[in-house]
C-alpha cells in the first residue's frame, strides 16, 4: 500500500483510475459487449486442441485477473493467491466426490472456501506493508501446499485428487465439462462477468477509497476513514474470485493437484497480469491468454522456456504498462488531435 510496493510505469493515474469521459464509457461498454459475444464463437472456428488451450487460458486469465486487481487497486502484492485457487478446487472436487454433493454446491463451496481462506489471511496480515506482506502471502501459501502435500487420505498427496460430479450444471450433465466444448462457454461468461464486475467496483466509492489508500494511507486515516476493512474485503473479493478460477479449473479438467497451490502458480499468474498491463481490469486476462497461446505454440520446442522469458523481456521494455498499453497507446495514434480527452 505503499509508493514503492508497485513500480510507478504500472500504476495507473489517480485521474485515470477516478474519471472517464462519457463518451469513453461508450466505447468500453460497447467493446466489452462485442468481445463477449465474439468469445462465443471460439468453438466454432478453433479446433478441439486450441478450444482447450483457450479454456485453460481463460481460467488462468481469471486467476491473474484476482492479482492483477488487487495489485492495481491496493498496491497489495501477493504471490499466496494460488492457495485460494488450489483451496477453492479441493474443496469442490471432495464435496463433489466424498460428500456426494451436487454440482452447484460443490462448486459454490469452492468459491466460499477461497473466499473465507482470503478473509483470514487478509484479516492477519494486511496492515503489513510493501515486501513484508508479499513475503507474508508466499509463506502462507507454502504452509497449505506443504499441507495438502502431508493429508495424504483428503487430498492423495502428490498423486492429486480426482473428482467426480455428478447430476446437471447450468443444463448440461456436469461430467461434460470436461469437454472444452462444452466448458467455453461456461468459463468465457465468468470471465467477462468477472472484468465487468471487477471494473465497477473500481469506479464505486470503494474502489475509489481503495485507489486513496493505495496511493497515501496515513493521508486517507488522517481524514477520518478507516484503511483496514476496505483492504481486507479487497483482499477477500480477490480471494473469492481466485477461487472461482480453481473451482472451474477442477471442474473442466476433473483433476486437482498440490502444483496447484504451489507458489509457482501466483507467480506465473503475475507475470500474465503484468504482460497483460494491469493499469486495465482487462489486462491480466489478455496476458494470460496470450501466455497460454504462446506457450501452446512453442510446445514442441525446448527452449520454450528461455523464449517466453525473453518475450517477457521484451513485453515489459517497449510497453511497462502491458499488451493493454500498446492497443491503448496504438488506438491513441490513430485518433484526430482534437478528439483526444484530457484529464478534466
Amino acid at each position: 500500500m505503499t509508493e514503492a510496493t508497485i513500480p510507478q510505469p504500472l500504476r495507473p493515474p489517480v485521474w485515470r483510475v477516478l474519471h472517464t469521459p462519457g463518451s469513453a464509457l461508450t466505447r468500453v461498454g460497447v467493446g466489452w459487449v462485442v468481445v463477449t459475444i465474439a468469445g462465443f464463437a471460439a468453438p466454432y472456428v478453433l479446433t478441439a486442441y486450441h478450444l482447450q488451450v483457450a479454456v485453460q487460458g481463460a481460467i488462468l486469465g481469471l486467476l491473474a485477473l484476482s492479482i492483477g486487481w488487487l495489485l492495481r487497486q491496493t498496491g497489495l502484492l501477493s504471490f499466496g493467491h494460488a492457495a485460494f485457487y488450489g483451496l477453492a478446487g479441493y474443496t469442490a472436487a471432495l464435496a463433489a466426490t466424498r460428500w456426494e454433493l451436487s454440482t452447484p454446491l460443490a462448486v459454490a463451496l469452492g468459491v466460499a472456501a477461497g473466499a473465507l481462506l482470503a478473509f483470514i489471511v487478509g484479516a492477519l496480515i494486511v496492515r503489513v506493508p510493501g515486501i513484508a506482506f508479499a513475503m507474508l502471502t508466499l509463506a502462507i501459501g507454502q504452509l497449505i501446499y506443504v499441507a495438502s502435500t502431508r493429508s495424504r487420505s483428503l487430498t492423495n498427496g502428490f498423486d492429486g485428487l480426482v473428482a467426480s460430479f455428478r447430476g446437471s450444471f447450468l443444463g448440461q450433465p456436469a461430467e461434460s465439462y470436461t469437454n472444452a466444448v462444452t466448458a467455453w462457454p461456461l468459463v468465457w461468461a465468468v470471465l467477462t462477468l468477472a472484468v465487468a464486475c471487477l471494473w465497477w467496483v473500481s469506479r464505486t466509492v470503494f474502489g475509489r477509497r481503495l485507489t486513496a489508500i493505495r496511493e497515501n494511507e496515513e493521508r486517507v486515516r488522517f481524514s477520518g476513514q478507516g484503511t483496514f476493512l476496505p483492504c481486507v474485503l479487497a483482499f477477500t473479493i480477490s480471494g473469492a474470485f481466485a477461487g472461482a478460477a480453481g473451482a472451474l479449473s477442477v471442474l473442466s479438467l476433473g483433476f486437482v493437484s498440490p502444483n496447484d497451490i504451489y507458489w509457482t502458480t501466483s507467480g506465473v499468474a503475475l507475470i500474465m497480469a503484468v504482460i497483460g498491463g494491469i493499469g486495465s481490469v482487462a489486462g491480466p486476462p489478455i496476458g494470460a491468454l496470450a501466455f497460454v497461446s504462446l506457450q501452446a505454440a512453442l510446445a514442441d520446442s525446448e527452449h520454450y522456456q528461455v523464449i517466453i522469458g525473453i518475450a517477457l523481456i521484451v513485453v515489459v521494455a517497449i510497453a511497462p504498462g502491458g499488451i493493454t498499453a500498446l492497443l491503448a497507446r496504438a488506438t491513441g495514434a490513430f485518433r484526430l488531435p482534437g478528439r483526444r480527452s484530457g484529464r478534466a
